[in-house]
């Protein structure tokens, strides 16, 4: 059975490896490139050709650019597995033009970096290796079939190790480039005391499940209670114990899918996802419920009791004039607040 699901991801592997790192910029890339190819084939030919263009290139061109502004249109996800053929028609066309004009020199090979650094900056490592490959092919191909043997062994051999050592370094910079961005959006999304997502995390996921039809959610804004107390008495240590506290009872009380964030301060919040109204409140009372039978433990064997405060209001669609969820989680908060704390209060919906 291991063995078949490895078998049935393997291709799923392959085209992952072939893919780009960033679809988007790919596909943009990748038609600039087309174009340009393009452009460049239809001034050579008519620099060249005796009896200039003729309409059968002027046709092709308008082809191309034609298909080069469809590519721009079609979502990046759709485009994406097709980009790693851009730079091996590029090498077909270097090798297309190389040949007729016997051009095995400088001019004729250096165009065959132009694929290796495309690549390098903007696919995966399978994909990079991939068109290297082809490059090195595409060499041969017009050294072998237009210089002396021994002249062609050594400038196949220089330009194969340029563009391997091409692939190399900018394949390597672009991967750090990549893994730096990812950590850097991953260390933007986390709040770095609580281990909690942060506020624009809620954002997003908020502004994205308002945008569905038929919403399902909730959100639960808390706070905790006498928080100047807390750091009065125990020092800011001891308040951030406090938060990292309740960070991680709310965290086991949430179910898979739900949003635990840090608004900042001593305010959190709880998205909680395809939740009725009446269960959010259930939730909110249980999230009261546990942190006042969770008492934080001091180093020094302080026994510190807390609560929390909470108000729950529906996420509705964002067409909803009535419905900031912001605006009635946070009044009701403040009535939970105004009645003694300590306790979760519900929104009251509009008619």
């Amino acid at each position: 059975m291991r063995s078949l699901h490895r078998l049935v991801a393997a291709p799923g592997a392959l085209v992952r490896s072939l893919s780009p790192r960033d679809a988007r910029a790919a596909q943009r890339w990748a038609c600039a490139s087309i174009v340009s190819a393009m452009l460049t084939s239809f001034v050579v030919q008519w620099l060249t050709s005796p009896d200039g263009t003729n309409v059968a290139a002027v046709g092709s061109t308008a082809l191309v650019l034609g298909v080069a502004a469809l590519l721009l249109r079609l979502p990046p996800r759709v485009v994406a597995p097709w980009v790693v053929f851009v730079p091996l028609l590029g090498i077909v066309l270097i090798v297309k033009l190389d040949l007729p004009s016997g051009d095995a020199g400088v001019t004729g090979q250096v165009f065959f970096t132009v694929p290796v650094v495309w690549a390098a900056t903007h696919l995966r490592w399978g994909g990079i290796a991939l068109v290297t490959a082809a490059t090195v092919a595409g060499e041969a191909v017009v050294v072998f079939s237009l210089l002396p043997l021994e002249q062609a062994v050594v400038d196949c051999a220089l330009v194969s190790g340029l563009v391997a050592v091409l692939a190399g370094v900018l394949g390597r910079a672009a991967s750090t480039r990549q893994r730096l961005v990812e950590e850097l959006a991953e260390q933007a999304g986390v709040d770095a005391l609580t281990g909690l997502a942060t506020r624009r995390v809620l954002d997003d996921t908020t502004a994205r499940l308002r945008a569905e039809p038929g919403v399902r959610a909730s959100l639960v804004l808390l706070d905790l209670d006498r928080f100047k107390a807390i750091n009065d008495t125990h020092g800011h240590l001891g308040g951030d114990a406090a938060l990292v506290h309740v960070a991680g009872v709310l965290r086991r009380c949430c179910r898979p899918g739900d949003v635990v964030a840090r608004m900042g301060g001593d305010e959190l919040a709880v998205l909680l996802v395809d939740t009725t109204p009446a269960a959010a409140a259930e939730l909110a009372d249980r999230f009261v419920d546990a942190v006042r039978r969770s008492p934080l433990h001091l180093p020094d064997g302080t026994v510190v009791p807390l609560s929390l405060s909470a108000g729950t209001a529906p996420l509705t669609t964002s067409g909803d004039p009535h419905a900031d969820p912001y605006a009635r989680a946070d009044e009701a908060l403040y009535a939970a607040k105004r009645a003694g704390r300590d306790r979760a209060v519900a929104a009251v919906l509009s008619a």
